[in-house]
């Protein structure tokens, strides 16, 4: 297979797949998403944004691991590498699952593999809720979840990609990837919430916010069939591997930024939680709500800024304020000190993510788009697997006496400061296919 031009790649725009339930198929390009307030992208917003809501009321599941080794532990003397080890195999699962899920979504079409998944992490988040002891339900349940929740995404994803011109992906990636801001500050909200209504009772409190979920689960499977109702199936034709696809189109450093992202949000998606319980901070809702509206805000009002100023050095800054922004985190001993990490991780976050996730589909062409999500989904995952038993690791280590956290912001934000300096340097004389002119940007 001969990898095309890059102005080949880009003449081959993908189609739109929608269609009327109850009109004779259209041309899809006469379908094309050219506003956000079309009906398909407001749902696929609501999808987003309560997926994400139900994703980060788990932030706890470190905590959550902590309780139930309390009750009756199999695995032996908890420690802090232990949630990150059993987040390693979720992981681990899910990154064999993508080996196969854009080829699914390329064969049988985004709406079929979208609900399947929905239903794989429904099913993980109902186990979790069913739990009360550590055992290897725990890893099944968090397999199914994180295999799930990983498919969705890159479903959603590849959703909207494929039903915008070439040159706004990026913006279209950017607003959608709003909602996920939103749902930051409202899930750890919900948990707060519930333990504050259970008033401080893990027995009651964990089975209660894994169901809440379960139920946010259900709701986003309603908006998944409603917002995929009309999509055409892809013809059934012989498609290639994943392999053969990544050594015809393979995306280069970008890959590598994909898995620095992903450590990065390893941090205050399961570490964060301890690190506060162990410093008497208080919950985690204060981080990830400045987190969030920093992001939130940034990436609505900037939406286009990737064709003003090129994705190449939006990448660069993203990396370097993430990395920073870990840092921020070594000297907090009060509350109100996280807040100034949150706001530059959440801006680093609202730059890095939609540049990686265009740049690193672009090579592919539109047929094979879905690969292309995938594997690029698939390194934020690798990122974080690799990372979490690692960090954990650094935590646990005797010279730490145990409590090893800000040797660990330490060493976590110094790969994402790194991998900046080495995007920077490696990109310094190339200019980005989407920096356009601001006149044209507005078109």
């Amino acid at each position: 297979m001969d990898k095309p031009s890059p102005a080949e790649t880009r003449q081959q725009l993908p189609d739109s797949p929608y269609q009327s339930p109850s009109a004779e198929p259209q041309p899809a390009a006469q379908l094309q998403l050219d506003r956000i307030t079309h009906p398909v992208f407001i749902l696929s917003y609501v999808a987003n944004l309560t997926l994400v809501t139900a994703n980060t009321a788990t932030f706890i599941f470190a905590d959550w691991i902590a309780w139930l080794a309390e009750n009756g532990n199999s695995f032996g003397t908890y420690q802090e590498e232990l949630p990150g080890r059993i987040i390693q195999y979720g992981i681990a699962a899910a990154l064999c699952w993508r080996v196969f899920l854009g080829q699914a979504i390329d064969r049988f079409g985004v709406r079929q593999v979208w609900i399947a998944m929905n239903l794989l992490a429904l099913g993980g988040m109902c186990l979790f809720a069913s739990l009360t002891e550590l055992n290897g339900l725990a890893i099944v349940g968090r397999i199914l979840f994180v295999t799930g929740v990983g498919g969705m995404f890159t479903c959603g994803t590849f959703h909207i990609q494929s039903c915008v011109v070439e040159h706004r992906r990026t913006e279209f990636i950017a607003l959608l990837g709003s909602s996920g801001f939103v749902g930051m500050v409202l899930g750890p909200h919900l948990a707060e919430l519930i333990i504050s209504l259970t008033g401080e009772n893990r027995d009651e409190y964990f089975p209660l916010i894994f169901g809440v979920s379960a139920g946010l689960m259900v709701a986003v499977l309603l908006c998944v069939v409603m917002v995929t109702r009309g999509i055409t199936r892809p013809k059934r034709t012989p498609r290639p591997s994943l392999l053969k696809l990544m050594r015809a189109y393979w995306p280069g450093l970008i890959m590598g930024v994909a898995m620095a992202m992903g450590l990065t949000f390893v941090i205050p998606s399961v570490f964060l939680a301890r690190f506060n319980q162990h410093e008497q901070l208080g919950g985690i809702a204060t981080y990830w709500t400045a987190y969030a509206v920093m992001a939130f805000l940034f990436r609505v009002f900037t939406a286009a800024l990737s064709q003003k100023v090129g994705r190449f050095r939006l990448v660069s800054l993203g990396l370097l304020t993430q990395g920073v922004g870990l840092w921020l985190l070594i000297p907090v001993t009060e509350w109100w000190h996280l807040i100034f990490s949150a706001v530059l991780c959440g801006f680093g976050h609202a730059l890095l993510f939609p540049s990686i996730v265009s740049l690193g589909t672009q090579p592919f062409p539109a047929e094979y788009r879905g690969s292309g999500t995938n594997l690029t989904l698939g390194c934020f995952d690798l990122g974080a697997g690799l990372s979490a038993p690692l960090l954990g690791r650094i935590i646990d280590m005797q010279q730490f006496d145990g409590v090893g956290y800000r040797p660990m912001f330490m060493v976590a934000g110094l790969i994402p400061f790194l991998m900046g300096i080495i995007w920077l340097l490696a990109k310094r004389n190339q200019v980005d296919s989407h920096e356009r002119p601001a006149e044209s940007s507005e078109k």
